[in-house]
């Protein structure tokens, strides 16, 4: 994460914690453990029923990756594909063989081979568009897997309350100066569960969605290059066509002039 976002994020929750605490005369009141181990819990086994557990690990790895950086350098890969265009014009596609080893991504480099290896345009764009879409959906099980636990949360935070007001209804025949606090402390694992629901999980999996937008958009834009390559369009036309997926804002990121 950049400054902006973790100043952002440091901002507000500060600002939470302050009404928090001058909303009431006792901020103990709301740490409940037992609460946050009935919504934590319950969430954890839950969501390890809907999904499998090799599954589930792989969503923490994802919003790891989510975290990494906020935007995907594609100007640097719309720079390489124009650069590739420029050498596949002036000496066939045999010549990007040479330069497969000092790609990182996989999907790119392979894209390449493709080239080199003499697939039809056709064949190239299948191929591609089935990675892609393949992607596409097996990354998004991991942004849903964070929007079930955001449904799962609040349910858990009710169940917490319930459990609490059963213990304090036991309790009636005591000290009744004792329900007040007995209530608080109740209606607190709804707060975590609704809290953890709209701080947490659904967050998450907004930032992850964000992210797998974005890695598609970079396929996409890897796709379309290779195609262009294949179809010996001038590298200045790469460039324009490429350009056109991202915002002006991102057009300096673009080192790569045709010549």
């Amino acid at each position: 994460m950049n400054i902006a976002t973790v100043l952002g994020f440091v901002a507000g929750l500060f600002i939470l914690a302050l009404a928090t605490f001058f909303s009431t005369s006792n901020i103990w009141v709301f740490l409940n453990p037992a609460g946050l181990a009935i919504v934590f819990g319950g969430t954890a086994a839950a969501t390890f029923i809907c999904y499998p557990v090799k599954e589930v690990g792989r969503t923490i790895n994802a919003f790891l990756l989510a975290l990494s950086r906020e935007e995907l350098p594609i100007g640097m890969y719309i720079d390489e594909l124009v650069r590739l265009a420029k050498q596949a014009s002036a000496r066939g596609a045999v010549s990007l063989e040479a330069s497969l080893p000092g790609m990182d991504n996989f999907f790119l480099r392979h894209a390449v081979q493709m080239l080199v290896d003499g697939y039809s345009r056709d064949e190239i764009n299948r191929i591609l568009d089935t990675r892609i879409e393949q992607h596409y959906e097996q990354e998004m099980s991991s942004a849903g897997i964070f929007r079930t636990m955001a449904r799962l949360a609040p349910a858990f935070g009710i169940i917490g309350t319930l459990i609490g007001l059963i213990g304090m209804m036991q309790s009636m025949g005591g000290d009744i100066r004792a329900l007040g606090p007995a209530m608080a402390t109740a209606l607190t694992t709804t707060l975590y569960g609704v809290l953890f629901a709209n701080m947490l999980f659904l967050p998450i999996a907004i930032k992850v969605e964000k992210r797998i937008e974005e890695r598609v958009l970079l396929m996409t834009v890897i796709r379309d290059g290779i195609l262009y390559i294949h179809d010996r369009a001038p590298a200045g036309i790469v460039l324009d066509k490429l350009r056109a997926y991202l915002p002006p804002r991102r057009w300096a990121s673009i080192q790569a002039r045709p010549n």
